[in-house]
């Protein structure tokens, strides 16, 4: 079968930066696409990048993404906002791209919460919902926007006062239950035959923006399970999904809310060896996928990740070889990682050093091989690196009077050792 062109839409959030680290190694994708309307961090997560794409509600958003979708000769598409899901698989005409978990009923009920707590009426596991303009029995409740996701815009009233102000402010609220217990998300995948193949609850701590920073596996009891398949049968799902859910006063387990695309935290059933979005790419060729999952990841931590961009069309790599690309006798991981990042790209990579020895013994000794570099200059005391330097380049040192005299130079972008991490692809 052939290799397939992969389109992430928008491209600049955390479950878009995912969906590229899920796809980036598989041999089953010809190019991977980013495309966005906003320049954000898309460029970074997807060397392939399209931007300044008009906004899906612009009126010449369908014909120019019909036009994209048949320029880049697009097979699958993964859309990562819950209405841009929607606006797509209601669109007449995707050039024959396949839109995973794109039917269009199934995305409208999941973008409002309205329609989702209004399908599943009257489940045990559905929060009770207070009437448009009614008060309800038990204090406090929640009141969220009807299009909301990640516990944007969510407030909680604790009387009259307060739900009537939360109403006023708000676009579209919905008012439910509260629910003062543990929140878990519940990564899924169906397959084509709309059989539910993974079903893996985690935690979410230290949530920012919407975002769990930490999370744990969970066992998927009964309860648990009795929901995700009730979902599944209702809503035609096909390819990474999740839904979300909330402890009640009994330690009942509440829907939140479901989503058709990848969580910016499936990062974490990848991690567990759950690759939900290469399995979406297997499932779309035919082919039968199950789940391998391993016992020894505990937990994840997250972090925001920094990357730099330099305009410099740089075509050389210069380092130093002494505590810069070996420290302490072992290879530097980060220093070595975008060397070869570099080579394969295609610039040219220089060692440059006063080493006292021979160079290519001590790179030996640390099982660097010296057919990495295209030039070995071994300097003598005296001489200056700068004067061997050919722009445009990048010039690793962790000298600072090394770093001081090449930065004199206007094309070339001087490293210390602890900035290399900034250009890391």
């Amino acid at each position: 079968m052939k290799k397939l062109n992969v389109l992430v839409f928008p491209c600049g959030s955390e479950n878009a930066g995912e969906i590229a680290q899920s796809l980036r190694y598989s041999l089953h994708v010809n190019r991977l696409i980013g495309a966005s309307s906003c320049d954000d961090h898309g460029r970074f997560h997807f060397a392939d990048y399209i931007g300044d794409v008009p906004f899906i509600h612009a009126p010449d958003f369908d014909a120019y993404f019909r036009d994209l979708l048949i320029t880049q000769q697009i097979d699958v598409i993964f859309a990562t906002h819950d209405t841009v899901c929607e606006k797509l698989a209601g669109m007449t005409d995707l050039a024959g791209c396949y839109l995973v978990n794109g039917d269009p009923h199934t995305t409208q009920i999941a973008r409002r919460k309205s329609l989702t707590y209004g399908l599943f009426a009257g489940a045990p596991w559905v929060p009770a919902v207070v009437a448009q303009g009614a008060q309800p029995e038990c204090w406090p409740v929640i009141v969220k926007p009807d299009c909301g996701q990640g516990g944007n815009g969510v407030t909680l009233a604790h009387d009259a006062r307060e739900l009537a102000e939360a109403r006023a402010t708000m676009d579209m609220p919905v008012v439910v239950e509260y629910l003062p217990g543990k929140e878990l998300t519940v990564d899924c995948f169906t397959n084509r035959d709309g059989k539910l193949v993974w079903a893996g609850p985690r935690t979410r701590e230290r949530i920012r923006a919407g975002i769990a920073m930490r999370s744990q596996p969970v066992v998927a009891d009964d309860e648990i399970m009795t929901i995700a398949a009730e979902i599944n049968a209702r809503l035609t799902l096909r390819g990474p999904w999740f839904f979300q859910l909330k402890q009640d006063h009994n330690q009942r387990w509440k829907l939140l809310e479901i989503s058709c695309r990848v969580a910016g935290t499936m990062i974490a059933a990848r991690a567990l060896g759950v690759n939900l979005p290469l399995m979406a790419l297997h499932d779309y060729m035919g082919r039968d996928v199950s789940p391998l999952v391993t016992p020894h990841v505990a937990y994840i931590e997250r972090s925001i990740k920094t990357r730099a961009f330099t305009p410099l069309n740089y075509q050389r790599v210069y380092i130093d070889l002494d505590d810069t690309l070996i420290i302490n006798g072992q290879p530097n991981p980060v220093a070595v990682a975008f060397l070869y990042q570099s080579r394969a790209s295609g610039k040219t990579l220089h060692l440059i050093t006063r080493h006292e020895s021979l160079p290519a013994d001590t790179l030996n000794q640390a099982a660097i091989s010296p057919l990495l570099f295209d030039e070995i200059i071994h300097l003598q005391e005296n001489e200056k690196k700068s004067s061997y330097i050919t722009g445009p380049a990048i010039f690793i040192d962790n000298y600072f009077p090394e770093r001081l005299d090449v930065a004199q130079r206007d094309d070339v972008l001087v490293l210390d050792v602890d900035a290399v991490d900034f250009y890391i692809k």
